[in-house]
């Protein structure tokens, strides 16, 4: 369910990105120069999984991002961009509309320390100022897809501390001898839409959303069924089977459903970021 509303978008992206590699394949110039971009900024980052059904603004959390962009020296448009961003993904079932999640009852927190390399492909060339500094700015529309790596570590909270959850093999992962721990160095895959604001010769803004697909569906600790809470109990210590199974009235037992394992987490970042031209101008 929760992937599936996007697999369309994704799909027009992925299109958008060869479509528009294409045109910027054809737009050769001799003359073009590379041309180096570092970007600082902020945004907010939102979390797609098991604990949301719906959008709920509480679940947008601050993110902090750097980049580095580097143009292509035989393509108009194309450049790639190396970035590092960092920030905390958070959801609970205590705000759900759905009377089974609330029973259900639980929450996390993620910080997630993300590295990716992507390929930008804009859709209108970066324009010479000239020697005229209030000659306009110039706005650049773009797509972009790639690879990305991040770290995670999703936690719970359980008598006011909060507590890793990965180490307690809350669905059994400790339990079954082929399954074992996820992983918490995860891939995804960057895709989505931006634009770049140029100001001046030197400086700029850079507006980015994008979606990341995850190969792993933990990133809220959430995928499968209960497990066998005595045998979890026993084998990684009570509080593993507290934080597995925390509605009020212990109504979930083994093989009850807990997550949705068909589909992967996933999750947004919407960045606004300052950059940095080092060329006084891109001859593209």
């Amino acid at each position: 369910m929760k992937m599936k509303m996007f697999s369309p978008i994704l799909l027009l992206l992925t299109r958008s990105i060869c479509f528009l590699g294409i045109i910027g394949f054809m737009h050769l110039s001799v003359q073009a120069q590379r041309t180096h971009v570092f970007g600082v900024g902020t945004g907010t980052v939102y979390y797609y999984g098991e604990l949301t059904d719906e959008f709920n603004s509480s679940a947008l959390k601050p993110t902090v991002t750097a980049f580095y962009q580097r143009y292509l020296s035989f393509a108009q448009r194309v450049s790639y961009k190396l970035a590092f961003t960092t920030g905390e993904i958070a959801a609970t079932d205590a705000t759900a509309n759905d009377p089974g999640r609330e029973v259900r009852n639980l929450h996390f927190k993620n910080r997630l320390y993300e590295g990716s390399a992507v390929v930008v492909i804009e859709a209108l060339p970066d324009k010479n100022f000239g020697l005229d500094q209030f000659a306009g700015p110039h706005l650049t529309p773009y797509v972009f897809g790639g690879i990305a790596m991040f770290k995670h570590n999703p936690k719970a909270r359980y008598q006011g501390e909060w507590y890793d959850l990965q180490p307690l093999g809350t669905e059994g992962q400790f339990l079954e001898a082929n399954k074992g721990p996820y992983s918490l160095l995860q891939i995804s895959f960057p895709s989505g839409v931006g634009f770049n604001l140029r100001l001046a010769q030197y400086a700029g803004v850079n507006v980015e959303l994008g979606y990341r697909l995850t190969m792993t569906d933990y990133l809220d600790d959430i995928s499968t069924v209960y497990p066998n809470l005595a045998e979890l109990a026993e084998r990684n210590g009570p509080l593993a089977a507290e934080l597995s199974e925390r509605s009020p009235e212990g109504t979930f037992e083994q093989g009850n459903i807990r997550g949705n394992p068909n589909t992967n987490d996933g999750y947004f970042f919407a960045n606004f970021s300052i950059t940095y031209y080092l060329s006084r101008f891109a001859n593209r």
